[in-house]
């Protein structure tokens, strides 16, 4: 029989043993099951033998010091583990490294190390379980808001712009702008967007969970784990520097008075589309409003899937009050972190946007941007085999 060492093996340390996991091993919807297993160092070592497809009777003949029997058990054992893999499984694994070739070992532990987590149910009676269950062991809620005390606040109008632009319209009028005129943005803008994407627009009363809030864009679990930091550069009325905002009073809350368009400049990789907006917003999670309720790593997918609701919605609320918006995801993490003031374990950023008064193209796209001609519409439609 020949094995090889699987080619998605993860090696940590947890509660003081190393742990080995093989990621991309399947795992049970129905029932918990664990692949990551404690390792020796003998263990390690006889993994290291495997590093192609090996027989194991020459393991075991290079091994004349151990009785061949545990020989073999031992490897046996590391293949029921999922450590080493026959070959019957090699095809299985050579299209996942191919699939994957060009995105490193983290991209994969993260997504294959967080398929096919568990359920517990949608019923009435188990969305009470459970919430009992998360009060019982995590205690009191988080805090869901977040204040600065004492910092210096701009009070933002609460007269927010209605859209009324047809949805649709607003839709098929969104583009990505790295183009602006450098004009001003009106205060009751800013103010317009930023409630629409970051207020509350509910409170609800969650029995054991506390109050959560609810926003335009939806969040599992309500847990609304997103912050909002908002760099001011071209906004009327509002002093220039880097702000956040309190979504409880709808105020900027003063965190950097020098922030400005080096700064900017800086952390997003020198980039000619972020610098020239009017504002910049930085978007950060507060791990533990999510930790607090979903104990399972799965829970971090959600958190990353609702900060692009909210950067859609961003884009549409801009688009419909006329302003140019962009989203990225291209900003130094660390240095980010340390302008903003969290420390990235507690609280990091995970996404920014930013928006202005766009320059526009004659034929109304944004500036810079050419519209493709279709030689064949027919591609368009086909499929991969020539099928519609």
């Amino acid at each position: 029989m020949e094995y090889r060492r699987a080619r998605s093996l993860a090696l940590y340390w947890h509660d003081g043993e190393l742990t080995a996991e093989n990621y991309l091993e399947p795992r049970s919807t129905d029932e918990e099951t664990e692949n990551a297993v404690a390792v020796d160092a003998e263990a390690v070592r006889l993994l290291s033998l495997f590093e192609e497809w090996t027989d194991v009777e020459a393991v075991v003949a290079d091994h004349p010091d151990h009785d061949p029997d545990s020989v073999r058990a031992a490897v046996e054992l590391l293949a029921e583990d999922g450590l080493l893999i026959p070959r019957s499984a090699a095809d299985r694994e050579e299209r996942f490294l191919t699939a994957w070739r060009d995105w490193g070992e983290d991209a994969r532990f993260f997504h294959f190390g967080t398929r096919n987590a568990i359920y517990t149910g949608d019923s009435v009676e188990q969305r009470r379980a459970d919430a009992r269950w998360v009060r019982e062991t995590g205690g009191t809620p988080p805090a869901i808001f977040k204040h600065y005390p004492g910092a210096p606040r701009v009070y933002l109008p609460r007269d927010v712009r209605r859209m009324t632009d047809d949805f649709g319209d607003v839709l098929l009028r969104r583009r990505t702008h790295r183009v602006f005129t450098g004009a001003e943005v009106s205060m009751r803008d800013l103010s317009s967007v930023l409630h629409y994407t970051f207020a509350p627009t509910q409170l609800y009363d969650a029995g054991d969970l506390g109050t959560l809030m609810l926003r335009t864009s939806p969040c599992g679990g309500a847990r609304h784990e997103l912050e909002g930091y908002v760099a001011v550069l071209d906004v009327e009325g509002v002093p220039p520097g880097l702000y956040h905002y309190d979504g409880e009073s709808h105020a900027l809350e003063l965190v950097d008075a020098d922030f400005d368009r080096a700064r900017l400049h800086r952390l997003t990789y020198e980039s000619e589309m972020c610098t020239p907006s009017a504002f910049v917003c930085f978007v950060t999670a507060v791990f533990e409003r999510t930790m607090y309720k979903y104990r399972n790593s799965r829970a971090l997918r959600v958190t990353l899937l609702s900060a692009g609701h909210l950067g859609q919605t961003f884009v549409l609320t801009a688009t419909a009050l006329g302003l140019g918006a962009w989203q990225s995801a291209a900003f130094r993490d660390d240095e980010t972190d340390a302008s903003l003031g969290v420390d990235g374990f507690e609280e990091g950023t995970v996404y920014m946007f930013g928006a202005g008064h766009p320059v526009l193209a004659e034929n109304g796209m944004p500036k810079g941007v050419t519209r493709a001609g279709l030689v064949d519409r027919s591609s368009l439609t086909a499929g991969p085999h020539g099928t519609g």
